[in-house]
């Protein structure tokens, strides 16, 4: 029921973790694809090479989502490559520990940069050629059970994501008038190279917590992004979908 066939999707962060989930998962539903990554060249390449297989079109390059300028070359190249962004899917974060008595400024801004600055980098540079290109696009936003409730020791990345949820709110009803659709997924622990470690030493309590019984795969993540971005989500704008496994229930 689901098809993105002659549709193109620029994931941010998209080599590993989450967002190559998501880049799988448009793939193999007909999508063409641009994703960026910061520093692993071979696993953008990887990446890209398994997606081909699925006979989808793959855009992928180098860029700095804390710095607007390469943003807006990165895009201004997939726009050239693929003539137009139907879905933009902001993924790119970091997640760094941080008590607040011995955060540095750096750590700080760095977060900030990152998971905030980025978010807003790539999402006024696609909307920009959205609206000149009357293009009916959907943008998705990912951003945390943190930005939630919050998170001990991680306030900085509970902070971006908390701003998250509400610039989705703002554009959902700012752009919904002129045919751009903005959501958000929420997702709770995940299986990724990013919570590896905090996995590895806490497993057993976290699974506790979680109603389901299990910690998410990126997969996990994919599938709601996927559909949000989809026809079957036509009249959801504005929406924060939980995706934790009971772990935080908010409505």
């Amino acid at each position: 029921m689901i098809s993105f066939e002659g549709k193109y999707v620029l994931v941010t962060g998209g080599s590993r973790g989450i967002g190559a989930a998501v880049v799988r998962m448009f793939s193999r539903l007909g999508a063409g694809v641009a994703f960026n990554y910061n520093k692993n060249l071979r696993g953008a390449e990887q990446l890209a090479e398994e997606c081909k297989k699925f006979g989808a079109e793959i855009f992928f390059d180098e860029c700095d989502i804390r710095d607007f300028q390469e943003v807006r070359s990165f895009v201004r190249k997939a726009v050239e490559h693929f003539g137009q962004i139907d879905i933009l899917v902001n993924n790119a974060g970091v997640w760094e520990y941080g008590p607040i008595d011995e955060m540095s400024v750096d750590n700080w801004r760095k977060t900030i940069q990152t998971n905030l600055d980025g978010t807003f980098y790539f999402t006024r540079t696609v909307v920009r050629h959205m609206l000149g290109n009357k293009i009916r696009g959907h943008i998705i936003n990912i951003s945390s059970t943190a930005g939630q409730r919050g998170e001990a020791y991680y306030s900085h990345y509970a902070a971006t994501k908390g701003a998250i949820i509400s610039f989705t709110k703002s554009l959902a009803t700012e752009l919904g008038p002129k045919g751009i659709r903005v959501n958000c997924v929420a997702p709770g622990w995940v299986k990724t190279d990013m919570t590896e470690q905090a996995l590895s030493k806490q497993k057993e309590d976290i699974v506790k917590g979680i109603p389901v019984g299990f910690i998410g795969e990126p997969e996990d993540i994919a599938g709601p992004v996927v559909f949000l971005a989809s026809n079957l989500a036509r009249y959801i704008n504005g929406e924060i979908l939980n995706v934790n496994g009971g772990n935080v229930l908010c409505g």
